[in-house]
Formats: structure tokens, C-alpha cells, sequence
């Protein structure tokens, strides 16, 4: 390769010697050459060794030449992260733990707003039937109420009132028997009676000659309707006595209530 550049002018390159094209080829020779580049480096050593020999320090302008003509330029290498299987199988799994939490939280709310809404529905649901259950037992005494009104109106009834003036038990008591002698129908209606413990009924009795007969239960609390009683054919007085819960064979005399004869 010496053939091709001198040593002397590779001094002079060194030196800064050289003109800007002179300059300029033989850095592309050093670029291209290995030898040239190699001849380059011992002459920069054997100029700045005998420097210190002989005690002289090269200008600072000389030391920049050499040093610019050293300087090779080259392209920064690109970082690149390798993907390894260990940062791809991390990778993968950061992505699926994402996704997971993701679908969890999405499920976590479906889940809450499902089941609100099932529990929401299932109570509506219980307090329609309620309320159907209720408008049916409504409709079912209405309708017995309208039918029994409808006998009424159409049987011959006699009206005998039963008092509790004369007896200590309810002074204030009062009740209307409704009787049709000739179908023998009998109607109870309460206008005043006390409520009884739970034990207790209220009987009303029909006597007649062969003495009094047990023909129903009275329900205090049904005030101002019409309790269906028993068949009676035959009656000279109606009277309610107290007995336990169910009613007696036989009325309970200390207990009498309310009595009223038929005219």
C-alpha cells in the first residue's frame, strides 16, 4: 500500500500539510486500507514519542490536525431490544392479565346489575301475585256478599233485634236477626260486640219449643254484614251466648250476651 501513499505524505497529512482534497483522498485510502490506517497510527505514536523526548510539546493546532484525521466516523448502531422467549412469554402473560381483569371487572359489574335487576323483578313479581291473591279474596266475598244480598232482597225476612241491656255482660250490644219464616233462612248482622279473647266464639242460638239450638258462629269483627247462619223453621226467640272456641252443645246461660224474642 505504500505504493499508493508515501510515508512523506502521510506526514504531511499528520501535519495538516496537505490541501483539503489531498486531505480528503488519503482518509478515504485510510478508510479503505487497513495497512495505510496501521502506518497512520505508528507514525502518530512515533511523532508524539519523540515529543516527549526531546521535550517539546506539538502546537495545539498540530494536535487537533492529527487528532481530526483519527477521528472516524462512525454510524451509531441502533438499539435494538431482542425479543427473547423469556420477554415474549412475559409479554403475553402482562396482556392476558390485562385482558382477564378486565373481563373480571366487566363480568363483576353484569353480575351485580343481573342480579339487582332478578331480585327486583322477582319482588314485583311477589307483590303482583299479592295483590292478585288479595283482589281474588276481595272479588270472592264481594261476589258471596252480592249473592247473599240478592237472597235477601228477594226472601221475605223479618228483622228480630237482639239487646244486651238487660244482662251484664255487654250492656251495649246489638245484633239483627234476619228470618224468613218461609224458607226458613237466617241472616246475622252485628251493629256492637265486643272482640273476644282467642279462645272464645260467640253462638247464636234459635229456641223454640224444643229448647235452644245451636244454628252458627257470629264474627264480631264483620260489622254491618250479612253472616249466613243456619236453616230455622221454627223460633220463638234468637239469643247469642260466649263459649269456647268452636261453640257448645248447649248455651252457657252465665254468658248470655244479647237476647230477642219474634213477634
Amino acid at each position: 500500500m505504500k505504493g499508493y501513499i508515501s510515508s512523506g505524505i502521510l506526514e504531511l497529512y499528520l501535519l495538516g500539510e496537505l490541501s483539503e482534497r489531498e486531505r480528503q483522498e488519503v482518509e478515504q485510502m485510510a478508510a479503505r486500507y487497513p495497512e495505510i490506517r496501521e502506518e497512520l497510527d505508528q507514525l502518530e505514536a512515533s511523532m508524539f514519542a519523540f515529543d516527549r523526548l526531546s521535550g517539546q510539546k506539538p502546537s495545539p493546532a498540530i494536535k487537533d490536525k492529527i487528532f481530526a484525521s483519527l477521528e472516524v466516523e462512525t454510524p451509531p448502531a441502533s438499539i435494538k431490544t431482542m425479543d427473547t422467549p423469556e420477554s415474549k412469554a412475559l409479554s403475553r402473560w402482562r396482556n392476558f392479565s390485562a385482558a382477564a381483569a378486565v373481563v373480571a371487572l366487566l363480568a363483576t359489574v353484569f353480575a351485580f346489575y343481573f342480579a339487582n335487576r332478578y331480585y327486583s323483578t322477582q319482588e314485583e313479581y311477589r307483590t303482583l301475585v299479592l295483590e292478585r291473591s288479595v283482589l281474588a279474596e276481595e272479588l270472592e266475598i264481594n261476589q258471596a256478599r252480592y249473592e247473599q244480598m240478592e237472597e235477601f232482597l228477594g226472601g221475605d225476612f223479618d228483622r228480630i233485634p237482639l239487646e244486651g241491656e238487660a244482662y251484664e255482660m255487654q250492656k251495649d250490644a246489638q245484633v239483627d236477626i234476619f228470618w224468613d219464616r218461609n224458607d226458613a233462612r237466617v241472616f246475622a248482622s252485628v251493629r256492637n260486640l265486643q272482640l273476644l279473647e282467642p279462645g272464645q266464639d260467640y253462638q247464636l242460638w234459635a229456641i223454640g219449643e224444643d229448647g235452644p239450638i245451636g244454628i252458627g258462629i257470629i264474627n264480631a269483627s264483620q260489622t254491618g254484614l250479612l253472616q249466613q247462619m243456619e236453616t230455622v223453621s221454627a223460633a220463638g226467640a234468637f239469643a247469642i251466648t260466649i263459649e269456647p272456641k268452636g261453640g257448645s252443645q248447649t248455651p252457657t246461660l252465665e254468658n248470655l250476651v244479647v237476647l230477642g224474642e219474634v213477634v
